[in-house]
């Protein structure tokens, strides 16, 4: 989903950042509790966008902003947990 947004390639290329992109059953299978939108469902048919794609990227790690809206742009952040050991 989004992978012909141009607004979206865009910004990731002008801030040299890395994007990935997921589809419907790859968004639907993460696990948590999300915001759910009838609307979005009907379009996507997945009930969230944001926060499952952020929950994708992080690999199930921790959501540091749920959806947030503004200016027409939908975004959530969640970090990727990670350990250092150094017993070994």
């Amino acid at each position: 989903m989004k992978k012909d947004e141009e607004g979206l390639l865009a910004f990731a290329e002008k801030f040299s950042l890395p994007i990935s992109f997921y589809t419907a059953a790859e968004l639907e299978s993460q696990q948590g509790e999300f915001t759910t939108s009838a609307f979005v469902q009907s379009i996507v048919g997945v009930s969230n966008v944001c926060e499952r794609s952020a929950a994708a990227a992080s690999e199930g790690g921790s959501m540091v902003l749920p959806k947030t809206s503004q200016n027409g742009v939908t975004l959530a952040i969640a970090k990727k947990d990670w350990l250092i050991n150094f017993s070994k």
